[in-house]
């Protein structure tokens, strides 16, 4: 028994050896599946679910608070539209189209021919002159698209003595003193038409032009 003894208390030894071994080995066993299934909740993935765009580009369609899909083609124009000017309407065109288009403006009235047209004019013309008298004529015209009565003013120097008018139509002459005559058509004078006057006048000495011809106010030509 004491001889055996020896090897009870080996056998007993590697025994517990064995024990602690196996128990070492699934001790360790264990942290080595803990660590290889620890991996795991990486496999989520939650970075690709995140926006690609750059901050600042998020950062800029934020105002805008369209919806959009983020990295969409249309988010630069969306940024672009948060301006204060406020979008034309539908169907008006630009505004600049809008303000360098005016309305068409009326054209203008036609300016006064030598002629007359659109008014009532007159002339006074010297024909021929001797010592003692000389001769004129006057032409009255009607531009004014109506029959009107006219009147001529007629002022000579102190040297024009009388005066004697005939005209087809008939015309009338009244005698202010000084030199001054007026004239006037005993009827009105048609749209469209013309009066001559043959005027023969005597004199002491000059005054063959007027010095002042005028028709219902408005200076004649005198030539």
């Amino acid at each position: 028994m004491v001889a055996g003894a020896p090897w009870v208390v080996i056998l007993v030894g590697v025994a517990v050896l064995t024990v602690l071994l196996v128990v070492a080995a699934l001790s360790f066993r264990g942290p080595e599946k803990l660590s290889a299934s620890a991996p795991g909740p990486p496999m989520v993935l939650p970075v690709p679910t995140a926006p690609t765009n750059p901050v600042g580009a998020t950062q800029e369609a934020a105002p805008t608070q369209e919806a959009a899909p983020t990295g969409s083609p249309s988010a630069a124009p969306t940024v672009a539209t948060t301006s204060d000017a406020p979008a034309p309407p539908s169907g008006t065109g630009s505004p600049t189209a809008a303000a360098g288009r005016p309305p068409a403006a009326s054209p203008p009235a036609p300016a006064p021919s030598a002629t007359g047209t659109g008014v009532l004019s007159a002339s006074y013309r010297l024909q021929s002159a001797d010592e003692d008298s000389f001769q004129a004529e006057l032409v009255v015209r009607n531009g004014t698209g109506r029959p009107v009565d006219w009147q001529m003013d007629l002022a000579f120097t102190d040297e024009v003595v009388g005066i004697r008018a005939s005209s087809g139509p008939g015309v009338t002459v009244s005698i202010k003193g000084g030199g001054r005559y007026l004239l006037s058509g005993s009827r009105s004078l048609a749209a469209g038409a013309q009066q001559t006057v043959q005027l023969r006048i005597t004199r002491t000495g000059g005054g063959e032009y007027p010095t002042r011809c005028t028709v219902n106010g408005a200076a004649c030509a005198v030539g």
